[in-house]
């Protein structure tokens, strides 16, 4: 068996061009520089097969998860119960997989639909829940505020083109903004009212922070010559 040089495969010993990387087999015939070779496979095909057989792969394992568990669930009384909550579940993972991959080289694409598909399982899980709705009033002001403060966040370092320092900083501010978000969320709707209890320290130990952050900075640029001097730089 010859080996081919490019990719390390073993061929037979009357081939002309290797099976895979579709590269000249050496040492040749005069009658093989003649004849064309088949083109090389192009990395984007190949990236794109081996996408195309990942998901494949993954469909198959999802499909036979979900007749399991359904299969399981109708064998115990003949009805579908709670085999709904890891179908829902398998079902996100599924989609949620195929979109990292669909859509890796497009953000702007899939952050909205991986947004949209944790809406879609939360109202499923709220819809197959029982007792009082808690999606609207809860799940989504939730989702919705763990998203927008983010972006803004980004939008607003790219728009005023923020330096790193300035970056983490509002990173930082828009944490403690979001815990409270956070809190007098869940508070409304367990509580029936608006308080602040452990965001308000979250906030303050972040503000803290920042000040320290600032304060370091300006202690820093003030004894930049002799730190330099001492560390020899």
């Amino acid at each position: 068996m010859k080996i081919c040089e490019f990719c390390k495969v073993e061929v037979e010993e009357d081939s002309r061009f290797c099976p895979l990387c579709r590269n000249a087999i050496p040492p040749w015939t005069e009658g093989d520089k003649e004849e064309p070779a088949p083109s090389p496979r192009k990395p984007k095909e190949a990236g794109r097969s081996i996408r195309r057989w990942a998901l494949e792969i993954l469909s198959l394992i999802a499909a036979t998860g979900a007749v399991v568990v359904l299969a399981i669930d109708l064998a115990s009384d003949m009805s579908i119960t709670w085999a709904r909550y890891p179908l829902i579940f398998i079902a996100l993972l599924w989609l949620s997989v195929h979109m990292a991959v669909l859509f890796s080289h497009r953000a702007w694409v899939y952050l909205p639909a991986q947004i949209a598909a944790v809406c879609l399982f939360l109202f499923l899980l709220d819809l197959f829940t029982p007792g009082p709705a808690w999606f609207v009033p809860l799940a989504l002001p939730v989702i919705l505020l763990t998203v927008t403060i983010p972006v803004l966040t980004l939008v607003t370092a790219r728009k005023l083109v923020l330096s790193t320092f300035s970056s983490v900083i509002a990173a930082i501010v828009a944490s403690g903004v979001l815990a409270v978000g956070l809190e007098l969320l869940i508070n409304s709707y367990f509580a029936h009212r608006w308080f602040l209890s452990w965001s308000a320290v979250t906030f303050g130990c972040m503000m803290l922070l920042v000040l320290l952050m600032f304060y370091l900075r300006r202690w820093f640029r003030v004894r930049r010559e002799e730190i330099r001097k001492l560390l020899h730089l």
